[in-house]
C-alpha cells in the first residue's frame, strides 16, 4: 500500500494457503478480486475498490424495495392459479418455490428475498442477489437455477443475469436467460429451471407455461 493509505474496503477476502492445519481460515465466499506481483500501487488498490463497489456486494442500495431497479431488495410471487402464495426462495443452495407468509420464520423469508443487481453479463438486465448469503446469485446449471458464489468468470456472469420481459400470460414480469433466451424463469413442481415453451425436458411442458413463467415482483419478506 501507498504510504499514509489505509487499508481497501473489501466485501470479500482471499486468503491463500490456508486450511492445511484443520482450520477453517479458508472457507468463506470469494466475491472479486486481483492477486498482483508485490505490493500493489495506489491506482490498482483505487481500481479494485471501485470494481466491488460498482457492483454492491452484500447490501442493499437506498432504493424502494419492491421493484427491479438496481438495489432494491424483492421477493418472486408465483402467478400460477393454486400457487400464487409460493415465492422462489433457495434451500439447501437450490432455488425452489415455497409458501412464505407473515408466519413463516426469519429464515424462510430471508432466503425468499433478493437484491436486484444489473446484469453481471448486461447492465440492461437483472441478477438476483441472496439477502441471506451476500455474493451469492441465482444461476442457472444445467437448465436448473441454483444459488452460487460470484465467481467472477464469464460463465457464471452470463448464467447469472436474466433480461424481464412482460409476464407471458399478461400478469407481472417474465425473466429470460441472458445466454438462452428462449428460456424463461419456471416454476415445475416446486423447482425453479429455465425452460422453453415445450420441450424433450418435464420442465419445458407446454402446459401452464406461460402462467408458470410470470412472476410478481413484490415488496420483500426480508428488507
Amino acid at each position: 500500500m501507498g504510504a499514509g493509505r489505509d487499508h481497501v474496503h473489501t466485501l470479500g477476502l482471499a486468503v491463500d494457503g490456508t486450511g492445511g492445519d484443520n482450520s477453517n481460515g479458508s472457507i468463506g465466499s470469494f466475491f472479486e478480486g486481483v492477486m498482483t506481483s508485490g505490493l500493489p500501487t495506489d491506482a490498482a488498490d483505487d481500481a479494485v475498490q471501485a470494481n466491488i463497489v460498482s457492483v454492491g456486494y452484500g447490501a442493499p442500495s437506498p432504493v424502494a424495495g419492491g421493484t427491479l431497479d438496481a438495489g432494491s431488495t424483492m421477493s418472486l410471487r408465483a402467478t400460477t392459479p393454486g400457487y400464487t402464495d409460493r415465492y422462489v426462495r433457495h434451500q439447501a443452495n437450490s432455488a425452489v418455490t415455497s409458501v412464505v407468509s407473515s408466519g413463516s420464520s426469519a429464515l424462510d423469508k430471508g432466503d425468499a428475498s433478493w437484491i436486484v443487481r444489473r446484469g453481471l453479463a448486461n447492465a440492461s438486465c437483472v441478477s438476483f442477489e441472496s439477502r441471506n448469503y451476500p455474493g451469492d446469485f441465482l444461476r442457472h446449471y444445467d437448465y436448473q437455477l441454483l444459488r452460487q458464489p460470484m465467481d467472477g468468470t464469464a460463465v457464471f456472469r452470463a448464467d447469472a443475469t436474466f433480461c424481464p420481459q412482460t409476464g407471458k400470460n399478461g400478469q407481472g414480469t417474465s425473466f429470460a436467460s441472458y445466454n438462452y433466451p428462449d428460456r424463461l424463469i419456471r416454476h415445475y413442481e416446486n423447482k425453479v429451471y429455465i425452460a422453453s415453451n415445450g420441450g424433450s425436458n418435464a420442465f419445458d411442458s407446454a402446459t401452464s407455461w406461460a402462467d408458470d413463467v410470470s412472476w410478481r415482483v413484490s415488496t420483500p419478506w426480508t428488507p
